[in-house]
């Protein structure tokens, strides 16, 4: 069934070409691992053209929200590129790089978009406890948005759900078993 899909996985590889690295080992055909690895070269390129247009080194586009879940999902992304075709995607710092913006090293801000982690982070956010001030350890906020025209701004107030809104699916889950998981994943 997947080798009918080659040519989707192709025509998208900067959004599946994560999941067509991981299939590259289960898939004993020679076209397709020729046709899905070419199309991930193309994409390292893309990758590595994007990464130099920011001080991060990794594809950043400041928008209305925060950035904070893109970044997170980027990484997530990179290390199975890397993990999953590691004489392509040859930079593991990259995934490290999109979890160090998410900890404080972003050029307009200064604090963490993990509640309870670094020396400064969001505390509070926009959760189910918002209206205590208080936080959700672990909690990883959306981060940074743009004020127009060009304003980055993160503000310390639980009720700015375009900054501060928790995502406790998608992006704390893949991160976290991101770190827990062997590297034969």
């Amino acid at each position: 069934m997947i080798l009918g899909l080659q040519d989707q996985i192709v025509a998208q590889v900067d959004n599946v070409g994560w999941l067509g690295a991981r299939s590259l080992a289960l898939i004993k055909d020679a076209a397709y691992t020729a046709k899905i690895r070419e199309a991930l070269r193309t994409y390292r390129s893309q990758v590595d053209k994007l990464g130099t247009a920011t001080p991060y080194g990794i594809p950043y586009t400041p928008d209305v929200w925060g950035a904070g879940w893109e970044i997170q999902r980027f990484g997530v992304e990179q290390y199975f590129l890397h993990i999953n075709a590691p004489d392509i995607f040859t930079d593991a710092p990259r995934s490290l790089r999109s979890i160090s913006f998410l900890d404080a090293t972003q050029v307009s801000n200064t604090a963490s978009f993990v509640s309870g982690v670094g020396a400064k982070s969001m505390i509070p956010a926009y959760g189910m406890n918002r209206a205590d001030w208080s936080y959700i350890p672990g909690g990883i906020a959306s981060g940074t948005a743009l004020i127009r025209p060009d304003f980055p701004e993160l503000l310390e107030w639980p009720f700015l759900w375009q900054q501060g809104e928790y995502c406790m699916g998608y992006a704390t889950s893949t991160t976290c078993s991101w770190f827990s998981r062997p590297t034969t994943c």
